[in-house]
């Protein structure tokens, strides 16, 4: 009625016919936006074709979205001048264009720069990783925090381990690991995104030069900024940043050091500890990158989408709780993968 009508938000569809006229042909804000793959070498006679290709699709905009084989330099003068030669076509279109934060993913990492120029965000380790044992090796001095079992519970012997070398006992020797290097991060490691300044030295390598060549369509036709699989894994054993145990002696109360044999056995208040720990990681993500990120392109102008957890769901390895970090997006997304089966062959494309 027309009386109900009027309780909807300005511009609400509110006519079945009207909706669903819309769901046959969406407007442009409601359409498709696939990913506008860029490998090889990019054209402007490329992106001229691909885009009306696009826009004949029926699509509501493109999402530029770097892959391996590029042969443009990421973020160079040439990259950018091309990302705004692609929002001119796409204004001419009618075709909005969303900005790709890394190149690849997972995001964070800003196609190598970020550890080529802040090694204290991959060089510190990103893991703990344990070995039970009834003698200290003469080598102790390698491993990060020795604890040793004293009727239940755990202290820690690390500063006066050479001297119990040899002596009987249960001990843990927990060592750090660490991020691996890859030519998929441009002979770099992934980083930290717990390390306080990664977010904001990622920020820094990857927006300005979008906001210089396309700032003044933040908004129109540059929608937006999709992420895409940031997270905290860890390369071996449990999570670790520098500032861990701080953060959640802060947090929880007590020392999580002391507990650590917790998160890999099942001893003390082991569902106590891994609970408080993991909800400490999560609040470590949300902070250190969540907020930051969100903020930046809400005070530019730029909506916010993207997605976490990978394809591995329900395990918690890439990030802690993947809906909490929806509230920080301006449109929540998911991978939707599915296999294509070609009869012919016997073979899932």
């Amino acid at each position: 009625s027309t009386a109900q009508e009027k309780n909807f938000p300005e511009g609400a569809i509110t006519k079945f016919e009207v909706l669903e006229q819309q769901f046959k042909q969406p407007a442009k804000e409601y359409g498709t936006i696939p990913f506008f793959v860029w490998n090889g070498d990019i054209t402007k006679s490329g992106i001229d074709e691909k885009m009306k290709d696009f826009k004949n699709a029926g699509c509501g905009g493109v999402i530029v979205h770097p892959r391996p084989g590029l042969n443009t330099e990421y973020l160079s003068d040439k990259w950018f001048e091309l990302f705004r030669y692609t929002v001119d076509k796409g204004k001419e279109l009618g075709l909005n264009v969303w900005i790709y934060d890394e190149n690849s993913y997972p995001s964070g990492f800003a196609g190598g720069h970020v550890p080529a120029l802040m090694p204290e965000s991959f060089n510190q380790g990103q893991g703990l990783q344990s070995e039970d044992t009834t003698a200290i090796p003469a080598d102790c001095s390698k491993y990060f925090i020795i604890l040793k079992d004293e009727n239940g519970k755990y202290i820690d012997i690390t500063a006066s381990a050479q001297s119990k070398i040899g002596k009987k006992g249960n001990y843990s020797l927990i060592s750090k690991t660490y991020y691996g290097k890859s030519g998929w991060f441009g002979g770099f490691s992934y980083v930290d995104l717990l390390y306080p300044g990664v977010t904001e030295k990622f920020l820094d390598i990857t927006m300005p030069g979008y906001q210089k060549v396309a700032g003044n369509e933040f908004g129109k036709t540059v929608q937006g900024v999709f992420t895409d699989e940031p997270e905290i894994s860890s390369p071996g054993g449990i999570r670790w940043t520098p500032d861990l145990f701080d953060v959640f002696q802060k947090q929880w109360g007590y020392d999580l050091k002391l507990t650590l044999p917790s998160l890999w056995k099942e001893v003390g208040e082991w569902k106590k500890v891994r609970h408080n720990y993991t909800q400490t990681l999560l609040k470590l993500f949300i902070e250190r990158w969540s907020k930051p990120t969100s903020e930046y392109y809400a005070k530019n102008g730029l909506k916010y989408t993207g997605h976490y957890w990978e394809h591995g769901w329900p395990s918690m390895r890439l990030g802690g709780d993947n809906m909490a970090m929806y509230a920080y997006h301006d449109v929540p997304a998911i991978d939707m993968l599915f296999n294509q089966f070609d009869e012919k062959s016997n073979i899932a494309q």
